[in-house]
């Protein structure tokens, strides 16, 4: 039997297994291969419940699925901006629209407009999946700065002449 949830302290360690399985498939995070950074990001979110929720997809109690869904303040939209995995164990099932829809679900009862999911500009599969649950192609392009790797001084200097 299948249900959803939210995430709870006893499930991290399966949801950071879940997310090092996805990491190594999505270009943008292929550098991300420890588990304590990982788990690090996982409590911070479940620490601040006001910044978003962690849901997790159970079969027969038993973590198969999570997704990441993050409070986003949009001046004419609140929205929320998502990501999940689901276990490879679990695909091929429809085990992905279930999770789908309840996370729609979700965002609706908790009064967001909008969801925005990111998916690689190359894995064609996802894309067409959100386009079959009406998910539209935005204008907006993601755009990321690495703190870590910034130099401050430098920035302000150039962008003020």
């Amino acid at each position: 039997m299948l249900s959803v949830q939210e995430a709870k302290d006893e499930h991290v360690l399966v949801m950071c297994s879940l997310l090092i399985q996805l990491y190594p498939v999505e270009k943008d995070f292929t550098h991300v291969n420890q588990i304590e950074k990982v788990k690090n990001g996982l409590n911070m979110i479940m620490n601040r419940p006001e910044s978003g929720q962690l849901l997790v997809l159970l079969e027969n109690n038993q973590v198969i699925g999570m997704a990441n869904l993050l409070d986003t303040i949009h001046i004419a939209e609140g929205g929320m901006d998502f990501d999940f995995i689901l276990s490879i164990a679990g695909r091929g099932k429809g085990y992905v629209s279930f999770f789908m829809k309840e996370i729609i679900r979700f965002a609706k009862e908790n009064g967001f407009l909008r969801i925005s999911l990111l998916v690689d500009s190359d894995h064609t599969t996802a894309q067409r999946f959100n386009e079959g649950v009406e998910y539209q192609h935005s204008n907006m392009r993601c755009m990321r700065l690495n703190l870590k790797e910034m130099d401050l001084y430098k920035i302000y200097f150039e962008l003020a002449d």
